[in-house]
């Protein structure tokens, strides 16, 4: 899979602004801010991560277009049809722990990110989902680097990463599969 988001090259984005997120925690907000409102704006995103924005300070300004490219980039992968989604987190060249904190703070991200819009779905997979994630954000980061924590934390990064286009294909379930009752006729 392409992933043109890369958290080593985006985690200072959000230093030169005024936020508490980190960009794991801001793209999982992102994603599940996302899956509750389809016709998200940027604006609207930025609004809950950023407590404010000058864009006449040139390092803020670079860094909104950062944004802006991780907002397009995040709506293009979820509505991609080959599931080319991936979350913004440290890779598999960090440390095993900092692997685990960043899915831990998108994870956490995510669930605010849900929670800005009601979520009404009574999917059982969905609901369990949600709760799942709920699960993992409370994880704790301090892994040994071992070849089994290493398998297991990628196992449970592509759960979550499945788990968040199962989430928001039940909330907003694809135009592409939706037949007009109209043809059938």
């Amino acid at each position: 899979m392409s992933n043109t988001l890369d958290y080593d090259n985006l985690k200072s984005v959000l230093h030169t602004l005024n936020t508490d997120d980190s960009i794991s925690s801001a793209h999982g907000i992102l994603c599940g801010f996302v899956c509750v409102k389809p016709d998200l704006s940027l604006d609207e995103w930025l609004n809950e991560i950023l407590v404010s924005i000058e864009l006449d300070n040139i390092n803020e300004k670079l860094a909104h277009e950062e944004l802006a490219q991780i907002f397009n980039e995040t709506l293009s992968q979820l509505n991609d049809e080959t599931l080319d989604f991936q979350l913004l987190i440290a890779d598999e060249d960090a440390r095993l722990s900092e692997q685990a904190n960043t899915l831990i703070e998108w994870c956490q991200g995510y669930l605010v990110g849900l929670g800005l819009q009601k979520v009404s779905t009574t999917d059982e997979d969905a609901l369990e989902m949600i709760k799942d994630f709920s699960e993992i954000s409370k994880l704790d980061a301090q892994l040994l680097d071992t070849e089994q924590n290493a398998q297991d934390l990628n196992e449970i990064i592509e759960f979550v990463r499945m788990g968040v286009l199962l989430i928001q294909e039940t909330l907003q379930p694809s135009k592409q599969d939706y037949i007009s009752p109209e043809i059938l006729h």
